[in-house]
């Protein structure tokens, strides 16, 4: 009922039929355009991609279609957070959470993109212990611990050094006689450690984990600040020291150890990615990962250990291809705990395509569910669709109820999507609040634009209907797939789709992501029309091909001139069967008697025609649109044209018009053009209706709308597929043995060993 599919042109995606528009630059687009200018730029792109997609004959509902900036779309938005809201699936809470310096707000895993080649700072660092209880021998000596970072701008907000009771912890030191400071790692790593900071520290002895409990140490920034070592299994022996510094502002573990030992957050970074003036000098109004990394480097002067840069992979903001922090912030959240896992038995019940990766992408899906704990909907924008709450001015609690929602939605019909910028504060609240107004104050945040898609569902259906087919890429395991199934579950107890079908990642022809700043991108629109570099013109079918038959069943779709050729070559194949087809039915009146006199190659045809259109029919109906190249075009190469084309040609062309021998001929013409018309119509709409356009026999509509001959079990006969074996084999080894001579010179006498020749009999 509802096949959605999402497709980015330049700056915008687009849902299809739901249509989402998305600004890819910066806010200063938002302030220098106006909100009017913004939705005629949305509205003329939106209209943009649906002329193209018409163009390339994609069915959909085009004068019907939504939008999410629809007010009625809207509405059902705000309906539904409050819904959510009133069941206790969303609360705002300060957590961890992505957060773009560079669009300043907060981002879901979905807005992410990894940057393979991002560098950070890799550091070994120590804290002075000032007390370790559980091993008084070592009271008065200077111990310090030992701790690997890659995010040195965090150490500001450290507030504790976590260590793991089930590790073992050693007692090191380094070689000269002269040193007397003592050292403490996790016992596991400690020869990779030294193999990285390239010295062979001596072993004095080996303890217990909780050799730390209760033990404090001197802040690595402020050293005037006593913190403490806290046990939490998130420090683990797999790499650094077993010792993990925590920042609870900007971690989800450090955050837990926080929150369970009741810490105050420390944040001393502002929404812009800047040291905040409680940082103190000389850290204050520097960008955190760049000269901030710096500076807290070049401050820990004799506690560094050693530093190097480390390539990995990090989070960028998919936006502004900048990279993102985690960072502590007061948020809106979904409650994804409480729902993933009753959502992970609904996905159970879910088909997912293509089956050869169907389980693969389930255990995908569900370990994405059960690693978020919670997902942030708050955005910080000016235009979106509101949070619409309210805030007591001085008790900062949320205000929001259905009579409150209700007169948003009277005002948000009565004024447009606009109403929550452009009225003022005593018009947004109900009259009996007329009286309070001036104790609250408006949100300013914005949904998430993945709350937004994620409940078309209950925009398009009631709660007992469900979609057939969610269509979309691999990477909406953590966008829209997944935030479909987390709102369809907190409200209904549904999952909106019985069914997923999963399409590649389009990759250049090196198999590299496809990027502006590469060069390498391949726009569709140049694939069908023909690029300004040259770049050779397909067609609408040789793209639709493509996208079938080269794309459906792979995670990484190349585009490359090597395959888009492949696939013009193959619907060339196709083109030139039917118009051979069509060239020979000129004078053709179609009867259903002419069957009757069909010959043994005439017969032989019609079998494979109805094999094959069972095979393809049932391959396009578990979308598995890969097969019908694989199945199709070796029977029109082989058996079509290089047999049957080459051995009818005397009878179309030799025999009378109206003999039975050519007519039946024509028979099987006809019978072939129809069914190969309906193997591959759906994916060569153009060809088959331009083709039909020249058939003699067409009717005054168009192909899809015409009532056409299908192929018929009375076709299927075995015994013929045995006999022409049997003489295939035989024609195949009087070619091969043939040598230079035609074997229609040569005399020529088979031997045939008996089943061969009881078949033919």
């Amino acid at each position: 009922m509802a096949c959605k599919m999402h497709t980015r042109i330049e700056i915008n995606l687009s849902e299809i039929q739901g249509l989402v528009f998305l600004e890819k630059r910066s806010r200063n687009f938002i302030f220098a355009c106006g909100i009017p200018g913004t939705r005629t730029f949305a509205d003329k792109t939106i209209a943009q991609q649906k002329d193209t997609f018409r163009s390339w004959g994609v069915i959909g509902d085009w004068d019907h279609h939504y939008e999410t900036k629809h007010v009625s779309y809207i509405e059902n938005q705000l309906k539904q957070f409050l819904k959510l809201y009133e069941n206790g699936y969303i609360f705002r809470d300060v957590k961890p959470i992505y957060w773009s310096p560079s669009s300043r707000t907060a981002l879901a895993e979905a807005e992410l993109e990894y940057n393979e080649k991002h560098k950070s700072p890799s550091v070994y660092a120590r804290v002075l212990i000032k007390d370790i209880p559980q091993v008084p021998q070592f009271n008065g000596k200077k111990i310090y611990g030992i701790f690997w970072t890659t995010t040195p701008w965090t150490l500001p907000s450290n507030q504790a050094v976590c260590y793991n009771n089930s590790l073992s912890y050693c007692i090191i030191k380094k070689p000269e006689e002269e040193e007397k400071d003592l050292y403490i790692i996790a016992a596991d790593l400690l020869e990779a450690f030294c193999s990285t900071v390239n010295c062979n520290y001596q072993l004095l002895g080996v303890h217990s984990g909780d050799m730390l409990k209760d033990a404090t140490y001197f802040h690595p920034i402020y050293k005037e600040q006593v913190c403490k070592f806290l046990h939490s299994s998130h420090a683990t022996n797999a790499k650094g020291t077993g010792l993990v510094h925590a920042a609870p502002a900007h971690g989800p573990d450090d955050f837990l150890v926080g929150m369970l030992h009741k810490m105050k957050i420390v944040d001393v970074v502002s929404d812009e990615g800047l040291y905040k003036s409680e940082a103190g000098e000389p850290f204050a109004g520097k960008y955190v990962l760049t000269e901030g990394n710096e500076t807290v480097i070049e401050y820990l002067r004799d506690d560094l250990i050693h530093k190097s840069d480390l390539t990995h992979s990090y989070p960028y903001d998919w936006r502004t291809k900048k990279p993102v922090i985690i960072k502590a912030s007061k948020q809106w959240f979904i409650d994804t705990d409480r729902i993933k896992d009753r959502a992970a038995q609904l996905l159970d019940t879910v088909k997912i395509q293509p089956q050869i990766r169907s389980e693969m992408y389930r255990k995908v899906m569900i370990n994405q569910l059960q690693k978020r704990p919670y997902w942030c909907i708050s955005r910080q924008r000016k235009w979106g669709v509101p949070i619409p709450v309210f805030y007591h001015h001085q008790t900062k609690e949320p205000l929001i109820n259905q009579n409150i929602i209700d007169h948003l939605c009277a005002k948000l019909q009565e004024n447009g999507s606009d109403f929550w910028w452009q009225l003022p504060q005593n018009q947004l609240l109900p009259p009996e609040y007329s009286d309070k107004a001036k104790d609250y104050i408006k949100g300013e945040d914005i949904l998430d634009i993945w709350f937004d898609s994620g409940i078309s569902w209950s925009y398009l259906f009631n709660d007992s209907q469900v979609a057939d087919l969610y269509l979309e890429g691999v990477d909406q395991f953590t966008g829209w797939f997944q935030s479909s199934l987390i709102t369809s579950t907190a409200l209904r107890d549904r999952c909106p789709f019985k069914e997923i079908l999963v399409h590649g990642f389009a990759v250049d022809e090196k198999g590299e992501k496809m990027s502006k700043s590469l060069g390498n991108v391949v726009d569709p629109v140049d694939v069908v029309l023909g690029g300004k570099a040259g770049q050779n013109a397909y067609g609408v079918d040789v793209l639709r091909w493509w996208v079938a038959c080269h794309a459906n069943q792979t995670t990484m779709a190349s585009v490359s001139t090597n395959i888009l050729n492949q696939s013009k070559d193959e619907v060339q194949k196709i083109r030139s069967i039917l118009r051979f087809a069509i060239s020979a039915l000129s004078d053709y009146q179609y009867d259903e008697e002419d069957f009757q006199h069909t010959r043994l190659v005439d017969r032989y045809i019609l079998h494979l025609l109805y094999q094959i259109h069972g095979k393809i029919k049932s391959h396009i109906e578990s979308h598995n649109f890969h097969q019908i190249n694989f199945l199709l075009i070796p029977l029109l190469v082989n058996q079509i044209s290089a047999l049957y084309f080459t051995s009818i040609k005397d009878r179309l062309y030799c025999e009378p018009a109206s003999s039975v021998s050519r007519r039946s001929a024509q028979y099987t013409l006809f019978q072939l053009y129809f069914a190969l018309s309906e193997m591959v119509g759906g994916i060569l709409p153009h060809l088959v209706e331009e083709s039909y356009s020249y058939l003699p026999q067409k009717s005054d509509r168009t192909f899809f709308t015409s009532p056409r001959p299908l192929p018929r079990k009375l076709w299927t006969n075995t015994e013929i597929e045995k006999v022409m074996e049997v003489i295939l084999n035989i024609r195949n080894a009087i070619n091969q043995n043939s040598g230079e001579e035609s074997a229609l010179k040569l005399d020529i006498k088979v031997e045939l060993a008996a089943p061969e020749y009881h078949t033919l009999q």
